[in-house]
């Protein structure tokens, strides 16, 4: 394989588009948790008002919710686990086909950094 060639990336390992499954996948963690909160909360403050088979039934309602928000939790982090994988290996791709552009783009960088880094 040339590594001077600029051959199109294959869309296996294309990056998914910014702003588009992850915000969404975000945005219902969010709203799940909140209700998670919230639900606590409402258990907390009846939690006197409680019998022992109300709070017993309580207590497994709470355990229900928090294992099913621990499952939404290790779902993301495997989701967010995967996309640095892709990241990686397109970044790895990309320095094996383009090294000399690679070393520029990081010379340049670094060379901002130190400008940004003076200044202060």
């Amino acid at each position: 394989m040339d590594m001077n060639t600029s051959e199109p990336m294959p869309p296996s390992r294309a990056l998914p588009e910014p702003g588009m499954a992850g915000d969404a996948d975000f945005d219902r963690l969010r709203d799940d948790f909140r209700a998670f909160v919230a639900d606590c909360q409402t258990l907390l403050r009846n939690a006197g008002q409680l019998s022992g088979e109300g709070a017993t039934l309580a207590r497994t309602e709470l355990s229900k919710r928090m294992a099913d928000a621990q499952q939404r939790l290790d779902a993301m982090r495997r989701t967010a686990n995967d996309r640095a994988m892709a990241v990686r290996s397109t970044t790895e791709d990309y320095v094996r086909r383009e090294p000399f552009k690679a070393i520029g783009i990081a010379a340049a960088a670094g060379a901002l950094v130190a400008l940004l880094l003076a200044r202060r």
